[in-house]
C-alpha cells in the first residue's frame, strides 16, 4: 500500500540522523514533546511550549493522473545551556549551535532523507535564535535555544 503522506518516514529519518550526531548523550533527541530534562536538548516535530504544527497542502491540479505534491514544515528545537559565569552564554551558544550545524550538514548531504521524499527535498529555513533574557531566568544560567523547521516538498 502505498503512503498518503511522507511525514512519518521523514520524521522517522530526521530522528535518526539527530540521535546519530557525535557527542550527543543518550537521551537528548525526543521524537515529539520530551520525556523528561535533557541538556542539551533536541526536538523533532514540536517545539516545546511553542508548538506549531505541521501542515500539508497537497496540490492535485495541473500533475496529471495520480500525481500529489506535498509540502510540510517539521518544527524542530535544539537548547542547550551552561552554569553562570562570565563566559556561560558563549559556551551555551556555541554548544547549540555546534548540534545545529552537525544536523545542518546531514540534511544537506541527503535531502531525500533516506528516500522519505521519492521526488523532492528537505531543506532546514526559518531558524531563530534565543538567549537568557531576562534576570530570572539568568538566575538558573545561560540558555541558548534554536528553533528551526525542515521544509519538506515532496511528489508521489
Amino acid at each position: 500500500m502505498m503512503a498518503t503522506s511522507s511525514i512519518p518516514a521523514a520524521i522517522d529519518y530526521l530522528v535518526v540522523t539527530a540521535r546519530a550526531l557525535p557527542g550527543l548523550p543518550e537521551g537528548t533527541v525526543s521524537d515529539g514533546f520530551p520525556v523528561g530534562v535533557a541538556d542539551p536538548a533536541f526536538a523533532i516535530g514540536i517545539v516545546p511550549y511553542d508548538d506549531g504544527d505541521t501542515p500539508n497542502d497537497v496540490v492535485h491540479a495541473q500533475l496529471g493522473a495520480q500525481m500529489e505534491r506535498e509540502y510540510y514544515d517539521i518544527p524542530c528545537e535544539i537548547a542547550a545551556s551552561a552554569g553562570g559565569g562570565e563566559e556561560a552564554a558563549k559556551t551555551a551558544r556555541d554548544q547549540a549551535f555546534a548540534i545545529y550545524d552537525a544536523f545542518v550538514t546531514k540534511i544537506r548531504a541527503d535531502r531525500t532523507l533516506g528516500d522519505a521524499l521519492q521526488s523532492g527535498a528537505a531543506l532546514v529555513t526559518g531558524m531563530r535564535m534565543d538567549q537568557t533574557a531576562t534576570p530570572d531566568e539568568a538566575g538558573r544560567g545561560r540558555v541558548c535555544s534554536i528553533k528551526f523547521v525542515v521544509r519538506c516538498e515532496n511528489r508521489f
